[in-house]
């Protein structure tokens, strides 16, 4: 009997309404559990593979969470380039101008991943209970469930209980909306905390018992947003010292500590293990990791490996608002980091790229005329620095600007490129190994200083902000540069700039209806996606069970 070729229909969100259903009713590594196998030791961690799996194109693509929660912000834009590439059937366009629609194919493709992992894990969550019974991975199941599940709320406002003993049966999951979904969250968290693996037991790239306290931190710190989408203020007060309660657990484990060598190292291979991390995707070659966060800002013309041709597309950049947030403060080691002089020589193990936002004339390797990886160098074998060109397309020297817009300042050098992401300088084509932070203490450093400052002491919150400005090397702010939310939301933007959750930042700080450049939308329904239209299209057989979102 395969155990795991279980057709799920109805459970998470209707699954014949999903074009991943195919994958849902899929055996975990297209092996299905016998049931020789399904007391085996392993068995449990076999049916959780495909649960985090969900989560790849999801947090590796620059055209999915990327454009939903980067694009979509003050943080990134997507010109037609030179009026030839990068104009994708418009998903960066409306997704930029707040333009977007139920039929959107970045909103078709999240939610699809989205509730497949909810399906997955259910799965998991039911083939473990059946089989070995193992508490921790039941718990680490009904943990992914609660992480995609704050996807789905925080993006569409919804969530959905899907219970282990509906699998495979016409059930369909409970959904939930708005604070009502928050507290379920919370409540799957709050009883799963204790079963979970401790991080020193399974790692950071596991759902771990420290995993759930950042999440239910998060939870906490947007619940004001989640529980009054619209509202012209919202009203945080009941919530900031239980955040002030889940972050500090955290900050005095004694598990973490910052990073405080070299703030990009988070976001390459040496973030793998890294005392920072208290969530993150992990990344195989083997299971599709791709470095597209890293190419999506880079040009076809700058080189990132000495022994594979990798390359970037001229894709996104970042805003000229969000370039211009900087201003006065591009000493900040978060800004940019040098690892190439401008012009010169270096050995080759010393060569990777400049990190952070670049602008102006960019330096690399150049191929020999002729060759493809066979690099230019100097007569003791260094490798030559050399001004790039962008040869691939315009024939202008790579000189990045402050000025980018879709239709206009469009060309393929326009535009800061933000090179936050190292690429895995180590494999082929478009693979990478780069694991994705998803809760990090950088962050929850943050939401506590967040919590402080909602409840007016601004002093906490200064002493926090400046323990990870230290940390990251950044000069310490005094009372004057951080006293109020504006101040506030620039630090935060600071640290946590391309990682998914610039959106989020700034509907929770009053600022999503604001203009920037090529983006004038003001209408508050924007603060929440439409549900795809095809699932509200097949959900008319059940009346009531999932309603549009309103404005749409």
């Amino acid at each position: 009997m395969k155990l795991l070729h279980l057709k799920i229909t109805l459970v998470v969100v209707l699954c014949s309404l999903l074009y991943s259903c195919a994958d849902l009713t899929t055996s975990v590594k297209d092996t299905a559990l016998g049931s020789e196998e399904i007391n085996n030791p392993e068995a449990g961690l076999r049916t959780l593979a495909p649960a985090y799996l969900s989560m790849n194109s999801i947090l590796n693509r620059h055209e999915w969470m990327n454009n939903l929660q980067g694009v979509s912000s003050i943080e990134q834009i997507v010109p037609f380039r030179g009026g030839t590439d990068w104009f994708d059937g418009g998903r960066f366009f409306e997704m930029h101008q707040h333009n977007w629609t139920p039929q959107h194919i970045t909103l078709i493709n999240v939610w699809g991943n989205t509730t497949q992992g909810i399906g997955r894990a259910s799965l998991s969550q039911k083939t473990i209970s059946d089989g070995t019974g193992d508490a921790s991975l039941i718990a680490e199941a009904r943990g992914l469930k609660a992480f995609y599940n704050y996807w789905l709320l925080d993006l569409w406002n919804i969530a959905f209980d899907s219970k282990p003993e509906d699998v495979g049966t016409t059930n369909l999951s409970t959904p939930y909306r708005g604070g009502e979904a928050v507290d379920y969250i919370l409540s799957e968290l709050e009883a799963i905390e204790s079963s979970l693996p401790t991080i020193q037991e399974v790692g950071e790239i596991r759902f771990n018992r420290s995993a759930a306290i950042g999440l239910k931190a998060r939870l906490l710190l947007n619940k004001a947003v989640y529980s009054d989408r619209y509202a012209e203020n919202f009203d945080f007060s009941n919530d900031m010292q239980s955040v002030i309660d889940n972050t500090t657990q955290l900050i005095n484990s004694g598990t973490f500590s910052l990073e405080n060598e070299n703030y990009f190292f988070l976001f390459g291979k040496e973030n793998e293990g890294h005392p920072e991390m208290i969530f993150s995707f992990n990344q195989e070659v083997e299971t599709g990791g791709q470095h597209r966060l890293a190419y999506f800002h880079s040009s076809r013309d700058r080189f990132a490996s000495l022994i594979f041709r990798k390359t970037g597309s001229d894709g996104g950049a970042v805003t000229q608002d969000f370039y211009d947030m900087w201003e006065g403060w591009r000493d900040d080691p978060r800004f940019f980091h040098r690892f190439l002089p401008d012009g010169g020589t270096i050995a080759d193990e010393d060569f990777r790229w400049n990190r952070g936002i670049q602008i102006g004339q960019q330096y690399g390797i150049i191929p020999k005329a002729g060759t493809s990886i066979d690099w230019q160098r100097d007569e003791d074998g260094n490798l030559l620095i050399l001004p790039l060109v962008d040869i691939s397309r315009s024939g202008k020297p790579m000189v990045y600007t402050r000025e980018v817009g879709l239709t206009e300042d469009n060309d393929h050098i326009t535009g800061a490129r933000s090179l936050k992401w190292d690429m895995d300088r180590n494999a082929p084509g478009s693979a990478s190994s780069v694991n994705i932070p998803l809760i990090r203490l950088g962050e929850i450093y943050l939401m506590r200083a967040e919590a402080y400052a909602r409840l007016g002491n601004w002093a906490n919150a200064l002493n926090d902000v400046n323990t990870v400005r230290t940390a990251r090397k950044a000069r310490a702010l005094n009372a004057n540069e951080l006293n109020n939310m504006d101040q506030l939301f620039r630090e935060i933007m600071f640290e946590m700039y391309h990682e998914h959750w610039s959106r989020t930042y700034m509907i929770r700080f009053g600022k999503w209806e604001d203009s920037w450049r090529d983006k004038n939308s003001t209408d508050k329904n924007k603060r929440v996606f439409p549900i795809p239209q095809f699932v509200i299209d097949a959900a008319q057989s059940e009346p009531g069970y999932i309603e549009q979102n309103p404005g749409y």
